[in-house]
């Protein structure tokens, strides 16, 4: 490349306590961890001239320990992250970036085999109208607009049997939502075989707080937009989500609940 750049390793005042290694070529590196470049620059004011470890367009090299290594044009591209930073200036840096997209498949395989185990082993047995319901299972009797099944209606019963029916609830090992913003992306499904509408509630387990209740999904429906009560900051959120549950029927009657535990990691 006619254009390409030199960059080598600059000793700064920050101390560089991770390493990027490149098992091919030898490469190796120590780098700022991102949150500590979030530390010592809280209002910024640095420059990130440049990134390794993935990229598309090259633009140099930076040499360290008789290896180079090659340095892209600074870019975001799906399933990577920013580790953290290489200094080569007094304000310059190059980011040091992972490709994430295989922790991203075992997550959702592992999601997978937690929503296969919970939808193997859990069983919730429904009262008939005679029994009593929980006291705080109120619903809105109004069908959630977000709800989603291809055209159509809902064709709902006069009166649906509860009884020893049983229920089926998708597991949710991690939820993944935007920072700063309340417009989410997530889908929640009630299971067509299920005999009961459900209602979703996000309440934060340390404060209480509800994040977000949706109105009636019916079997066989789901969402996958919604609108949080506030927007989130960057992090991780222990989080219970509540499926409320009412007999798919015009009664609607108040039926058991069942609670996941999970986290919320806004990025």
């Amino acid at each position: 490349m006619a254009d390409s750049v030199q960059f080598t390793v600059y000793a700064g005042e920050i101390t560089a306590n991770k390493t990027y290694v490149n098992k091919k070529s030898g490469f190796r590196v120590s780098y700022i961890k991102s949150a500590d470049m979030k530390k010592a620059f809280p209002a910024g004011g640095y420059y990130v001239v440049g990134q390794i470890g993935a990229g598309r367009t090259e633009t140099g090299v930076l040499s360290f320990g008789g290896v180079d290594e090659k340095v892209y044009k600074t870019r975001k591209m799906p399933h990577t992250s920013v580790s953290g930073y290489v200094q080569v200036g007094e304000h310059e840096f190059i980011a040091v970036v992972r490709d994430i997209l295989a922790a991203i498949i075992l997550a959702v395989i592992a999601g997978l085999l937690v929503i296969a185990a919970i939808a193997a082993a859990v069983v919730l047995f429904w009262p008939d109208s005679s029994d009593t319901p929980p006291a705080d299972n109120t619903g809105s009797g109004v069908i959630d607009t977000g709800a989603e099944l291809g055209e159509g209606e809902v064709s709902v019963p006069e009166k649906t049997e509860t009884k020893g029916k049983q229920i089926k609830i998708n597991g949710i090992a991690q939820m993944q939502l935007k920072a700063g913003q309340t417009s989410q992306n997530y889908v929640f499904a009630n299971p067509e075989e299920n005999p009961c509408y459900f209602q979703i509630e996000i309440e934060m387990r340390d404060t209480g707080e509800i994040l977000y209740k949706s109105d009636l999904i019916p079997p066989g429906y789901h969402i996958s937009k919604f609108e949080l009560n506030r927007a989130l900051d960057a992090g991780e959120y222990d989080v219970t989500v509540h499926f409320l549950c009412f007999s798919f029927d015009k009664e609607q009657r108040p039926l058991n609940n069942m609670d996941i535990k999970t986290v919320i990691v806004a990025s």
